[in-house]
């Protein structure tokens, strides 16, 4: 997340904001104008009888137009961040789409991103530290760096990237920027390995300590800030600095947030490994993946609250704010199983009420409580329910009288009645960040089914036909438009969690997730391995429609067993038809040697 407010760094803050803004893309304005003007490309759903299901793809449609990045005369957000962790979210949002420019600069960015000699990858575009703090690093752009290799590798199909090398330096310290001259493949490798020694992955955990801030090799100091200051304030306690993007909340030492996201990270680097023909190191990293899962759930899952605690401090103290986002993107990852998952939708859906939070029940989704405490009026009589307030414990309520577990920027950010950061007056207390619903609605799609996404999606509508996505709290209040690219991920979960596309190491993999009253969804294009199709999907099959020639194999994953019809259109407009079984597993459609411009796959239906 872009640095916050401070009068001491004002005029620091406001050249950060002004090279996000002119250096990287400039956003727009657009006149507020709730409703269904935008186009209704690229998604679409139909019910039984072949009618258009509007509430279901109105929401992707907007934040696909408004946010996805390509529509740069509707666009509210900015091209880029400026830190590594916004690789992944850009390529989220980018690799389906086919725009090819902004793929590419994504991937110049990538190339060309500064590391150190011991594999740490700069906090900030042009410091090893966060810009606003005293010299604090932060870790997660380590393993968002990677995953974002490892989607657009996959998605391109083929390596080429991982081949590209680094022909920048930045600073006069070499050992500081030590990738010059080194692969994208070189420097994913070397972010891995940091965090397994420094980070004290190899232990299946990431815990920050004083051995994670030497930035080089063969230099017995810890760096100092501008102040001469030794650099090392990770320890989770209240009031020490942020390791991440949420960089108000104190996350360190014994690190959730660092710890899901290695494990993120090396189901990446499996793939990266299996994509260049190294099946013993895939094999390794995805050993090692199972042990962190095992670890993160013993270390951070919470029996008392039944939810996942942000960390475990220096002092071996547990901090549990209640993050929602937290939670939902360790799901989303795969961290969790069936009973977890279970127990922390009970909790954010208001079906179970944990002791101690400030705000419980059907509170955690009101977006109305919310405009109506940051504005102090009554902006709409309507219940409206967004996304999940970031932490259902206020800062306030979790630290009591003590220092509050909060960065608050030497006192320019401050949380507390009447502060500017006051629970509910800020986007990391009590207000919400955009992109989280991503992770949300991807968990909600594997644990809860496509109803229930579909469900929040109709939460959506309400919303954007309230204000149009066009942030309407402001202050800090909301994290959506302006510096807030990451918004733009929110249209995946149409492609992947609901249609169920995805690029495997060698295949294009379909499976379809739809709600129940739902008979297609459909996506006018779909950019996978340098084809555009034309996709739609049904409960029991789906048709694809290429550019060119389909070279990709097909991995059809459908709901249960079956006879299935496969019907093949060639290049010189003949067919070939034939007939699958599954008991329950995968199909594979051989296509790498076939001239294939469209695929039809029907279940059969016998009669009784």
């Amino acid at each position: 997340m872009a640095a916050k407010r401070s009068k001491k760094t004002a005029i620091l803050i406001v050249a950060i904001e002004i090279a996000v803004i002119v250096g990287f893309f400039v956003v727009k304005s657009r006149p507020v104008n709730p409703g269904e003007e935008l186009a209704a490309a690229p998604f679409s759903a139909a019910n039984e009888g072949g009618e258009a299901v509007q509430d279901l793809v109105l929401p992707f449609n907007a934040v696909y137009r408004l946010f996805g990045g390509s529509d740069t005369d509707n666009t509210l957000v900015c091209r880029f961040g400026n830190e590594p962790t916004y690789f992944e979210w850009v390529a989220l949002k980018t690799v389906w789409t086919g725009d090819t420019a902004y793929m590419r600069e994504l991937k110049d960015k990538i190339v060309s991103f500064p590391q150190t000699d011991t594999g740490y990858l700069w906090s900030w575009g042009d410091s090893t530290y966060w810009p606003t703090g005293k010299g604090d690093m932060h870790y997660d752009g380590l393993f968002r760096y990677v995953a974002a290799v490892d989607e657009l590798t996959r998605w391109d199909g083929n390596t080429d990237l991982l081949n590209e090398k680094d022909a920048t330096t930045m600073g006069d310290d070499t050992a500081l920027d030590a990738s010059q001259g080194k692969s994208v493949y070189e420097k994913c490798k070397a972010a891995m390995d940091y965090a397994y020694t420094a980070l004290d992955g190899k232990d299946g955990l990431i815990t920050i300590t004083e051995k994670s801030v030497y930035l080089a090799d063969g230099k017995t100091r810890f760096d100092k800030n501008a102040d001469g200051e030794y650099v090392w304030n990770n320890t989770g306690r209240a009031g020490a600095a942020p390791s991440n993007y949420w960089d108000n909340l104190c996350f360190g030492n014994c690190d959730a947030y660092e710890t899901m996201l290695y494990y993120h990270a090396l189901a990446a680097m499996s793939h990266i490994e299996t994509m260049r023909g190294d099946s013993a190191a895939a094999a390794d990293y995805a050993t090692h993946a199972e042990l962190v899962k095992e670890t993160f759930n013993e270390t951070f899952w919470s029996e008392e609250t039944g939810r996942y605690i942000a960390c475990i401090d220096a002092d071996g103290k547990r901090w549990d704010p209640g993050l929602t986002f937290l939670n939902t993107e360790a799901l989303a990852h795969g961290l969790g199983d069936p009973e977890k998952a279970k127990s922390v939708f009970a909790w954010l859906d208001g079906e179970r009420i944990v002791a101690g939070d400030t705000v419980t029940g059907t509170q955690i989704y009101n977006y109305t409580a919310l405009l109506n405490t940051a504005k102090k009026r009554i902006a709409t009589t309507e219940k409206l329910r967004f996304v999940p307030i970031s932490n259902t414990v206020s800062i306030e309520d979790l630290s009591g009288d003590s220092t509050p577990w909060w960065f608050d920027l030497e006192g320019a950010i401050k949380v507390g009645e009447g502060e500017n950061a006051a629970y509910g007056h800020h986007l990391e207390n009590g207000g919400y960040i955009f992109y989280t619903l991503y992770y949300e609605l991807t968990a909600r799609a594997e644990y809860c089914g496509a109803d229930s996404v579909a469900a929040r999606v109709a939460d959506l509508c309400k919303v954007y036909r309230f204000n149009g996505f066009d942030s309407d709290v402001g202050n800090w209040v909301e994290g959506m438009v302006g510096e807030f690219p990451e918004s733009g991920i929110v249209s995946r979960a149409f492609v992947s969690a609901l249609c169920g596309l995805d690029a495997g190491t060698d295949s294009f993999v379909i499976q379809p997730n739809l709600p129940s009253d739902v008979k297609t969804l459909g996506m006018d294009f779909v950019n996978i391995k340098g084809n555009t199709y034309a996709v739609k999907v049904t409960q029991d099959g789906f048709a694809v429609t290429g550019d060119k020639p389909l070279r990709e194999d097909i991995v059809y994953c459908p709901d249960g067993d079956g006879e299935y019809t496969v019907v093949l259109t060639l290049a010189d407009s003949t067919t070939e038809k034939l007939t699958l079984e599954t008991d329950g597993g995968p199909l594979t459609i051989a296509l790498k040697d076939k001239a294939v411009t469209s695929i039809r796959v029907d279940k059969v239906r016998y009669e009784r």
